[in-house]
């Protein structure tokens, strides 16, 4: 007998070498079916297949293969290993297909003569590396109890530390065809589910007592160096449910972690299981930890009493380092009387080992430029660090499980290094400015993108032997007038050797933010000469920036160094509908942190009030109305980072003015349609998008028609509508096509301002439905009321619509054609009035033979309808 032993199974795979994979078949059978496989034949995809040996249990009847495991309760497990060497990169689809499954599965009818499929793929790409699959550490077999939540976890490892995916699909039959039924409501009654994350199944609840089969899809996905998130392979996990009768309930155990641990460092905890029935239970745990190198350990006691306590230890190394958490799951089965069914509960915990940060920063600062080193990291399977840096201290010290360096601490990216372990160098030259303090972190990352913890935080400065320019504040805006006070702090870390004594300045000037400074301003022999207001400027329309230059007492003045250039404040004004958005930059060597919004008050006065003080480099004043004028400027408020130095530096950008307009469009509303096409009736309606930014001052729409999807829209087929919907079209109207609407809002109200137009709404199509129905006698003398053949007219209505191309033909009893028209129209109006069109005689009373071929009339290539019938004709 070749039949009836198939339960479950999955085939897993691990990289050997180059293009070569070993591959284990894991199936469990029913031990008492005469039917054994002491082989398996194995597709590997690639249009070749192997046969390959049982390698488990003791040798026996099978001769060089071995018998299997016995597990008891009617349960052998089976595992048959062979390597393949695929031809090259492809993705491959390995299966194997077995006759059959065990008889009895409630889902799959007749199972007995369903064959047992498995699949797993294997995708080979030299851009995504080499994959292993995951390994599904608990065994695809469990009981369950009617009327009580069945929960199944497979425990899945990935070796290569992919993300997973889990999801139920299907189970296969001959050929790897679907078995529909697999969650048939009508058998298996209350949905199962699985945690698309951690993989835990649950069946909440089974209804009937029987034996059933779910699938799993268990799917890797790995970032690709061009960042997105690529398929790397899948396994399919088929595990078969016994549902019995229990008078017992399922055993528990309390949650515990997620855990996040240093390697280098120990996790432990205690798991406790828990039985309401208070029968002896049995704690095991499966999981990555378990299966690595330098295990974890977990030694819970022999079936006993509950509660029962086990504790978890585990010593992680660098080795142990991943992006993603491992999955321990804690089993406990519980031991009920004898003739009861023992149940199970899982808890999973997750584990995430983390690399130490690089223990020492060094920091050393030049004339213009700070070298940083640290040490290498403790893990040596790093592959590059990532070094950060911001002006001033942070305070952050990174959470627990808080790995890199968030964005949210102020720290921005300098230099990312990809060397390899010892790349722990780098000199930092990018936008230092003296007077501020800079504080760097570093922190090291892996393969899989695994970050370590952030280095501890250390700062410096540069020298201050240049001076720092504290002001560069518009005093008076004007095109030609304007004026902007410079003020500047002297050196304060001078080498008096190097720079002797009698110390001056030269100040110089450029019009915009970049090129040489062209403009002198003078210069000044005296030390305690700090500050010049510059006059003659446009100060309203250009960006003006300075720089300072140090001279100390030589042969005459000898220039030194120079001080970074700062700019003024630059303010621009977007005026949109009820509001005015400011918005204001500036290139300084100082940290600006706030900036007031200054607004004229009353509009002309020249009356300045202080209105907001925000930390963001616009404002939006909201409270401004349309077609008013609004004047502005902003104050920044800033500080030099390394402490010591005057602060707060305050500076004025130009005045500048703007009047709210609504420019803003509405939002597209969105359409739909209803068309009884019996009467005609199109009834077009529209709802407006709410929150989303989306304007609420529509005050009429457009309806847009096109005959057909591929011409365009032109002018308003109905403007001004004042309702959401539209259905007044002309009696008789030919409403086939396409329609969009638009929404129009009230800004022609404004001062100057012109209504704003939507985008136009989702396009609908309304296609036609043609009618056409013709007699079956008519009567050229007069006998009764057809007097010609053409379209009935019932109740005073031509049955007759949308009909586009149309050509109907007449035959007599021996095939000859005695009538034609291509043109409905025509057809319609004048019809058939019994004469022959080729001789011009009367046709003879009879039946005659129509054949009517017709396209609807549509906004798309409507196809042909055909039509044949008799006619009578009566004289």
């Amino acid at each position: 007998m070749q039949a009836t032993h198939n339960r479950a199974g999955e085939i897993t795979y691990i990289w050997v070498g180059g293009l070569t994979y070993e591959f284990t078949i894991t199936t469990y059978t029913k031990e008492s079916a005469p039917a054994d496989r002491c082989q398996l034949t194995i597709d590997w995809g690639d249009n070749t297949d192997d046969v390959l040996p049982r390698v488990n249990g003791p040798f026996g009847s099978c001769g060089n293969a071995r018998m299997g495991e016995d597990l008891g309760s009617d349960f052998k497990k089976n595992v048959y290993i062979g390597t393949h060497t695929f031809t090259g990169p492809s993705v491959y689809v390995v299966s194997v297909e077995d006759q059959n499954r065990n008889s009895a599965v409630d889902n799959i009818p007749n199972s007995v003569n369903v064959p047992f499929y498995i699949q797993t793929i294997l995708r080979i790409n030299p851009v995504l590396g080499p994959n292993n699959s995951v390994q599904l550490l608990n065994p695809p077999i469990d009981n369950g109890c009617k009327g009580r939540l069945f929960v199944h976890n497979p425990s899945a490892y990935d070796p290569d530390g992919d993300s997973l995916g889990f999801q139920l699909i299907n189970c296969r039959g001959a050929g790897g065809i679907e078995i529909l039924q697999t969650y048939d409501p009508s058998i298996v009654q209350d949905p199962v589910r699985i945690d698309s994350v951690i993989g835990l199944l649950e069946w909440d609840t089974p209804q009937n007592q029987g034996q059933y089969n779910f699938a799993i899809l268990i799917s890797e996905y790995r970032r690709a160096p061009s960042g997105f998130w690529e398929f790397v392979g899948s396994v399919v996990r088929d595990l078969q449910v016994d549902i019995k009768v229990c008078e017992n309930l399922p055993p528990t155990i309390d949650p515990v972690g997620p855990f996040c641990v240093e390697a280098g460092q120990s996790v432990q905890f205690t798991v406790t299981g828990r039985d309401p029935d208070n029968n002896p239970i049995v704690l095991s745990a499966t999981g990555g930890p378990f299966v690595v190198p330098q295990p974890a350990a977990f030694l819970p006691p022999l079936a006993s009493p509950p509660p029962v306590n086990a504790p978890f230890n585990w010593d992680t190394e660098c080795l142990h380092v991943r992006r993603l958490p491992y999955n321990v799951e804690f089993k406990v089965v519980d031991v009920p009387p004898s003739g009861q069914t023992a149940l199970v509960g899982f808890q999973t915990v997750q584990i995430t080992v983390v690399a130490p940060g690089p223990e020492v920063l060094r920091l050393d600062p030049g004339a213009d430029q700070v070298a940083v080193s640290w040490s290498p990291s403790p893990c040596a399977q790093a592959i590059g660090y990532r070094l950060y840096r911001r002006s001033g201290p942070s305070g952050w010290n990174p959470g627990v499980c808080e790995t890199g360096i968030p964005e949210s601490t102020g720290f921005r990216l300098i230099a990312d290094l990809s060397g390899g372990l010892n790349d722990t160098a780098f000199v930092d030259t990018d936008s230092l400015f003296r007077g501020n303090s800079y504080c760097y972190r570093v922190y090291a990352y892996f393969e899989d993108e695994a970050e370590s913890y952030a280095s501890i935080e250390q700062c410096t400065r540069l020298t201050i032997d240049a001076p720092l320019l504290s002001r560069v504040d518009i005093v008076e805006t004007d095109p030609s007038n304007g004026r902007i006070e410079v003020r500047w702090i002297p050196p304060t870390e001078l080498d008096s050797a190097l720079n002797p004594p009698g110390y001056g300045y030269a100040l110089w000037r450029r019009t915009g933010n970049t090129g040489p400074f062209t403009d002198s301003l003078g210069f000044f022999p005296n030390a305690f000469d700090t500050s010049l207001v510059d006059v003659g400027l446009n100060t309203l329309d250009s960006v003006y920036s300075y720089r300072v230059d140090h001279y100390y007492s030589g042969p005459g003045f000898v220039k030194a160094r120079s001080s970074d250039p700062a700019t003024s404040v630059r303010l621009e004004i977007t005026p949109t509908d009820g509001s005015n958005r400011l918005e204001y930059s500036f290139n300084t060597p100082w940290t600006n942190q706030e900036y007031d919004i200054f607004r004229e008050n009353p509009s002309g006065s020249g009356v300045f009030d202080s209105i907001a003080t925000v930390n963001t480099e616009f404002f939006e004043d909201t409270s401004a109305v349309n077609g008013t004028l609004y004047c502005y400027y902003v104050r920044t408020r800033g500080r030099y980072t390394a402490g010591g130095l005057p602060e707060p530096l305050l500076n004025r950008s130009q005045i500048g003015c703007a009047a709210p307009i609504d420019t803003t469009a509405p939002c597209a509303p969105q359409l739909s349609a209803s068309y009884d096409c019996t009467v005609q009736k199109l009834l077009l309606e529209w709802t407006d998008p709410t929150g989303g930014g989306c304007a609420d001052d529509i005050v009429f729409y457009n309806v847009y028609f096109k005959p057909s999807e591929s011409d365009a829209f032109g002018a308003p087929l109905v403007s001004g509508i004042t309702t959401s919907f539209f259905d007044d079209f002309d009696p008789g109207a030919n409403v086939v096509g396409c329609y969009a609407v638009s929404a129009i809002d009230d800004a022609a109200a404004d001062p100057g301002g012109n209504s704003n137009e939507s985008a136009l709404s989702n396009v609908v199509c309304i296609e036609a439905c043609p009618l056409l129905e013709l007699p079956n006698v008519f009567s050229p003398d007069q006998l009764f009321g057809n007097n010609v053949f053409t379209v009935v007219t019932r109740n005073g209505e031509v049955q007759y619509r949308d009909i586009g191309a149309f050509n109907i033909k007449v035959f007599n009893r021996w095939g000859g054609l005695v009538y034609e028209s291509s043109d409905v129209e025509e057809f319609v109006a004048k019809g058939w009035d019994g004469t022959d069109q080729n001789s011009g005689l009367d046709c003879s009373e009879g039946v005659y033979f129509y054949a009517a071929e017709y396209r609807a009339k549509s906004f798309a290539s409507a196809p042909p309808t055909v039509v044949h019938g008799t006619v009578t004709l009566f004289r």
